[in-house]
């Protein structure tokens, strides 16, 4: 019975980090997705001007690149999995603090954190796409 135990506890061990991984791939990909409809409501409840609507997708997409020249060696130093695991503590704060905010300007700095978040991902899923090699 334990080594049935054990067998079952593994697989499972195994297989949450992939999935984790395609949760979190899901999630980031659908708040560009799900804000895009949704944005001229955004826009409306915190009675802001229309010209900001596309800035919240502008500012997420800035997110996304600023910190990767950060991200890449650090997650080289300190492993992927640490890495990928605070962006996804992040996202979650983030994705959080954008049901949180009370003013158009707090909702567009959720949505820059938002897509930093993103760095982290990218940088911890290099190792499956590539073998963990970067090119000099």
């Amino acid at each position: 019975m334990q080594r049935i135990l054990q067998f079952f506890s593994q697989r499972a061990t195994t297989l949450f980090f992939p999935m984790a991984l395609i949760l979190y791939d899901f999630a980031a990909y659908l708040t560009t997705d799900l804000i895009q409809p949704g944005i001229i409501n955004v826009v409306r409840d915190f009675n802001a001007d229309v010209s900001l609507a596309p800035v919240s997708v502008s500012l997420y997409l800035a997110g996304g690149m600023a910190l990767q020249w950060l991200l890449g060696p650090l997650s080289d130093r300190i492993g992927r999995r640490p890495v990928l695991i605070a962006g996804a503590l992040i996202f979650t704060l983030a994705c959080a603090a954008t049901l949180l905010t009370t003013s158009m300007t707090q909702f567009l700095v959720a949505r820059f954190v938002q897509g930093t978040s993103i760095c982290f991902y990218r940088n911890g899923r290099l190792r499956h796409g590539t073998g963990g090699l970067r090119s000099n």
